[in-house]
């Protein structure tokens, strides 16, 4: 049952109010919503500014579009000894983009970097010397930033039925690692995420990897909710630009973007049938 965090008497004044003012001590950030606030919303960075207070003047433009039209990408390269099971990878190509004439959110790290890693795998495993055992399906989710809309419409209405997927690998923030890796689900697989360790134990690529249970927190989630065996890598460390105009692609170091797609590769050969 949801509980509201203030006490009833004052959560319904807030209803009446003509305005919210919320205040954060360190930065501000964004997300977008699939419903409209009855009243604006404002976010302020709580900073010392002088005992003066100064008067301030806002304007409210707000556009509200329900309709909205997205879509997802996808694209597959089928397998030379198994092609009716899949490794899947993923991604999500959306982030929050223009919100008004001067606040633009470029998403560099979010998701370009995870969109850009999964092209990167779909040039290589489209080479003929490169072709997977099984059959590789790349999948641009789109308004996972509204709430995983594309993969959850994707579980609903899939291209070939979701038993088939042998795993998914998603990848979402991935454009820094000098602290690491994390692997959502990787409590949840064990023995999966031990050979992500083992690989790395051997090659070095990460200077570790931990693993953190199940989260709905980016595009695996949906198929794991549907029994798809799924794990969502991100790196640790570097910037820490999220949801904020900072977010740019000069901001972002790529530290271990090589050693990642490298480990990836590694992992699709583990999880590839045996001869």
């Amino acid at each position: 049952m949801k509980r509201n965090i203030l006490p009833d008497a004052f959560a319904l004044k807030m209803k009446e109010a003509a305005a919210i003012f919320i205040t954060h001590p360190q930065k501000l950030t964004y997300t977008v919503a699939r419903n409209q606030n009855p009243q604006p919303q404002f976010d302020l960075l709580q900073k010392t500014v002088g005992k003066t207070p100064k008067k301030v003047k806002y304007e409210v433009k707000a556009k509200f579009i329900p309709e909205y039209q997205t879509q997802n990408v996808i694209g597959f390269i089928p397998g030379k000894v198994q092609s009716d099971s899949f490794i899947v990878f993923s991604a999500h190509y959306d982030h929050l983009g223009r919100i008004s004439e001067d606040a633009y959110f470029p998403g560099a790290n979010d998701n370009a970097s995870g969109t850009s890693l999964l092209l990167e795998l779909a040039h290589h495993f489209s080479k003929p010397e490169n072709q997977p055992a099984y059959s590789v399906a790349f999948m641009a989710f789109g308004a996972e930033e509204a709430g995983l809309v594309g993969s959850r419409f994707y579980v609903e209405h899939p291209l070939f039925p979701l038993q088939q997927i042998k795993f998914l690998v998603n990848l979402d923030l991935t454009g820094t690692g000098d602290a690491g890796l994390m692997v959502v689900n990787g409590k949840i697989h064990e023995k999966e995420f031990a050979q992500l360790q083992k690989l790395n134990g051997e090659k070095h690529y990460f200077p570790e990897i931990k693993s953190r249970g199940k989260a709905a927190n980016s595009d695996h989630f949906p198929f794991s909710e549907k029994g798809v065996p799924a794990f969502f890598l991100y790196t640790l460390g570097g910037t820490t630009f999220y949801h904020d105009v900072l977010d740019k692609p000069d901001a972002l170091p790529l530290t271990k973007y090589p050693e990642l797609f490298r480990l990836i590769l590694d992992y699709t050969q583990f999880l590839s049938p045996k001869p």
